[in-house]
C-alpha cells in the first residue's frame, strides 16, 4: 500500500573513517581510500574504522563528532533551525563507552543506569533539542527503523519533519562481545566483520525538494536464528518484494543495489541468494561498502545511505557509472531484524 505522502530527503550530515562529512566521504569513496587502524583489548589486535579524530575518551569523541554532524546539517542555516524537530535516533551500542570509562575512573562497573540515556543527553545538547528522542535500538538495523519511524509518520502526515540519526562509537564492551563470538576479522582480507563508529543522519520532510526521496521502507523479523537468516534467502526477498510493492516499482526499475554485505557466512549467502529471486539473471550493479567504511553497527543504516547518497550525486562517479535514479538498500541483522529501503531521484533533480 502507497503512503499518502512522498517523504523527501532535504539534508545528509556524514561523520565516519571515510571523512568528516558526506562530501569528504564520497571523496574517500571515489579513491579508493581506507582508514583503517587497530583496536586492541586483552593482549590481542583487530583492524578497526575508527573515526578521524584527536579525542580519545568516550566523551570527547561523542561531543566532537556530534559538534561535526550539527556543523554539517546547519551549515547556512540558522544555529537552532533543528531545535524544534522531531529527534529519532538508532544506536545498538548506545552509550555503554561512557559507562566504561566511569568504571575506569571509580573502580566501579555500575550498570544500573540507563545508558541509552547518556547518548540522549549528549545528542539533544549538541542540537539543542527540547522535546526527548525516540530511541531504536535493533542490533545494526537501527538505523533504518529509526528512518523507516520517521518515514512512516511523516507520510501519514503525522509530523511534516523529522531528523534521524545513526550514531555509535567504538566500545571495548562492544569488541569484545564480538570478538567472543569469533566473528572479527583478523585481517583487512580476512571473512569477518571489521568494526566501525559513526555519527550520521539525514533530515525527512514532506516538503518537496529536488534531490532524493524514500519510495519506500519496508521491515520485517526473520525468525530463523538469533543470528542468522533464513538460508534460501526467501524471508530476506519477501520483504525486498514488500518495499518494491510499497514504491509502486518493478524490480527491473531499480538501478543500483547496496547489499548488506557483513562479510559473514550464512547472513552474505543468504542475502544472495535473496537478490537472484528478487532479480533473477537480471541483477543490477550492486556496491558494498563496509569494506572501507566498517560494520558501524547501529548507525550502519544511516552511515551507508548518507554515503552513498553523496556518492552517486558527484559527477565523477556518474562519469563512470551514470546517473542513478532508483536505489535499493537493503540490511540483515542479528536478531532476525531485516530492513529494506528504496530511495528515487525526485524529477528535474540535478546531476
Amino acid at each position: 500500500m502507497n503512503m499518502a505522502r512522498p517523504v523527501h530527503i532535504d539534508r545528509i550530515a556524514h561523520v565516519s573513517a571515510l571523512g568528516l562529512s558526506a562530501a569528504e566521504a564520497a571523496e574517500s569513496l571515489l579513491a579508493g581510500k581506507k582508514n583503517l587502524s587497530e583496536y586492541s583489548l586483552l593482549g590481542q589486535s583487530w583492524p578497526w574504522f575508527a573515526l578521524p579524530i584527536e579525542e580519545k575518551n568516550w566523551a570527547a569523541r561523542t561531543r566532537r563528532a556530534l559538534s561535526l554532524l550539527v556543523a554539517e546539517f546547519t551549515a547556512g542555516e540558522p544555529p537552532d533551525s533543528f531545535r524544534d524537530l522531531p529527534l529519532f535516533i538508532g544506536s545498538s551500542a548506545n552509550g555503554i563507552g561512557e559507562i566504561e570509562t566511569l568504571a575506569r575512573v571509580t573502580g566501579v562497573a555500575d550498570m544500573s543506569c540507563d545508558d541509552a540515556a547518556i547518548l540522549d543527553g549528549e545528542i539533544r545538547a549538541a542540537f539543542g533539542c527540547k522535546a526527548a528522542p525516540w530511541m531504536f535500538s535493533t542490533a545494526c538495523t537501527s538505523g533504518l527503523v529509526a528512518l523507516e519511524a520517521a518515514f512512516t509518520l511523516i507520510a501519514s502526515g503525522e509530523l511534516d519533519e523529522a531528523l534521524v540519526l545513526g550514531v555509535d562509537f567504538g566500545s571495548k564492551t562492544t569488541l569484545a562481545g564480538f570478538a567472543s563470538l569469533e566473528l572479527l576479522a583478523r585481517t583487512e582480507e580476512g571473512s569477518g566483520l571489521i568494526l566501525g563508529e559513526a555519527a550520521t543522519g539525514l533530515r525527512l520532510t514532506a516538503q518537496p525538494g529536488p534531490g532524493w526521496r524514500i519510495a519506500a521502507c519496508r521491515l520485517c523479523i526473520d525468525g530463523y536464528s538469533s543470528t542468522l537468516p533464513t538460508p534460501d534467502g526467501s524471508v530476506i526477498a519477501a520483504n525486498i518484494a514488500a518495499a518494491l510493492n510499497e514504491a509502486g516499482l518493478a524490480a527491473q526499475s531499480i538501478d543500483l543495489v547496496k547489499p548488506h554485505r557483513s562479510g559473514l557466512p550464512g547472513i552474505d549467502e543468504a542475502e544472495n541468494a535473496a537478490l537472484d529471486l528478487v532479480f533473477g539473471s537480471r541483477r543490477p550493479p550492486e556496491i558494498g561498502l563496509k569494506r572501507q567504511v566498517g560494520h558501524t553497527l547501529g548507525a550502519s543504516g544511516s552511515t551507508e545511505l548518507t554515503a552513498l547518497l553523496a556518492l552517486t550525486d558527484t559527477p565523477a562517479w556518474q562519469a563512470s557509472h551514470g546517473l542513478p535514479h532508483r536505489l535499493l538498500f537493503n540490511f540483515v541483522g542479528f536478531g532476525g531484524s531485516t530492513a529494506a529501503l528504496i530511495a528515487e531521484r525526485c524529477p528535474g533533480a540535478c546531476p
